[in-house]
């Protein structure tokens, strides 16, 4: 049995993505498809346009046999903690034999040559922990940016003088991450299909185009498959879409009760969180009073030595009660403490069975068994998914006055 992966948040399913599984299954002659897959948040620090659940289907329906959730620490973190959470779980799976990853260039040589895997001189796109001695060197030049707030496409650019797309510049870490973890899984790069990833253009196949048109309620169905079109027909009004917006007043109560606690000289405090630097906090506690909503409140947070991302990250981090401490210091020791199933086809049973089999960490199918099977880390880290689950859910019961449904009773995808 050949079993191949991909890395994907599929924020929503579309056309693009449906291309991608069936190159993957070509290209690596896979028996089996697995998706490591975010939850209802994204690596942008914001919420999925359609909860975990709903986006499981799709991916099922488009070519995935199983479907895991990268856990809310790594989903929602900077690039290089998403690449490295998403790789140690694929690598802990002990079943998956390839890594297939989409990419703009398509070349495999120079993504190793930029992970500074090819040749011993080439500076690479070197990750924050790697960022050189010498105070004169382009490497701690770009470490420098990174700590000032400065993307790292854009601190990359700035010191090198080119870019890298954002395809690209993700497939790197994934090679840095499999270097990392000494992992023998294989890697496919499967040029990029359509439109560039942050392209908004009407025929543009990415994620970000089909939620414009859904956020303007302009039509989008000829952007995606047909079983994904009736997958959100059927949602529609109910858990979708679901934007930023909807979180204000939960982010308000939560930032509003750590400021008041800080006042009362608690030891829970703003720069406690993932990507809460001293100067974003402070900036928070400046503009508490100004608050209306969650969009207008990043943009009074944000400043030029930051990032719209890192504002966003860094709000939801607070939100999600996701704190530097929850990371191991060097990040070649952040790993997944388990594998959650979200989702399976039927057809998929002998690859539940080798998964079972082989994984080093535990396997959670129901989460309710989560507190039987997990140790007190793993258990803790668990609970992370489970907050940020039942809040997203919180939100779309305020929206849409539907039904909450807590993540201990949800059920499995299967199709």
């Amino acid at each position: 049995m050949k079993v191949c992966a991909c890395i994907c948040e599929l924020n929503p399913f579309h056309k693009g993505h449906e291309y991608f599984f069936r190159k993957m299954r070509e290209e690596s002659g896979a028996d089996h498809i697995v998706a490591v897959m975010s939850g209802d948040f994204v690596q942008r620090g914001l919420p999925a346009i359609c909860d975990k659940y709903a986006r499981t289907a799709q991916a099922l329906m488009g070519g995935a046999d199983l479907v895991i959730e990268l856990p809310v620490m790594y989903a929602t973190a900077s690039a290089d903690y998403f690449a490295q959470g998403a790789v140690s779980a694929l690598t802990l799976m002990g079943c998956v034999d390839t890594l297939c990853f989409g990419s703009e260039c398509a070349d495999m040589d120079m993504l190793l040559s930029l992970a500074g895997l090819r040749e011993e001189n080439d500076p690479g796109l070197h990750i924050l922990s790697q960022g050189g001695d010498s105070s004169g060197s382009k490497n701690y030049r770009v470490t420098k940016l990174l700590k000032e707030g400065m993307s790292y496409a854009r601190a990359y650019a700035e010191v090198y003088g080119n870019t890298v797309a954002p395809n690209d510049m993700l497939a790197v870490r994934y090679i840095k991450s499999l270097a990392y973890l000494r992992s023998d899984i294989e890697k496919i790069c499967i040029k990029r299909h359509g439109g560039g990833y942050n392209d908004t253009g009407d025929d543009a196949l990415s994620a970000a185009a089909v939620r414009r048109k859904i956020y303007g309620n302009e039509p989008f169905a000829h952007m995606v498959p047909k079983y994904v079109y009736r997958n959100l027909e059927s949602i529609s009004g109910k858990c979708f879409p679901v934007g930023v917006g909807d979180m204000s007043i939960q982010l308000y109560t939560i930032l509003q009760k750590i400021i008041d606690a800080e006042d009362d000289h608690s030891d829970r405090v703003l720069t406690d969180y993932m990507d809460v630097s001293a100067n974003i906090a402070g900036r928070i506690r400046s503009n508490i009073g100004k608050y209306r909503d969650y969009e207008s409140f990043v943009d009074l947070v944000h400043s030029k030595e930051y990032t719209k991302g890192r504002i966003y990250r860094a709000l939801l981090h607070i939100m999600l009660d996701i704190r530097k401490e929850d990371y191991a210091q060097d990040l070649s020791d952040c790993t997944v403490s388990y594998i959650r199933i979200l989702g399976f086809r039927r057809s998929a049973s002998a690859l539940l069975s080798r998964l079972k089999e082989n994984s080093i960490v535990p396997v959670i199918s129901k989460a309710g068994d989560a507190a039987s099977i997990l140790d007190d880390e793993a258990l803790y880290l668990f609970g992370k998914d489970i907050r940020a689950a039942n809040l997203y859910d919180r939100s779309c019961t305020f929206r849409f006055d539907k039904t909450p449904a807590h993540d201990y009773e949800r059920e499995l995808v299967i199709i």
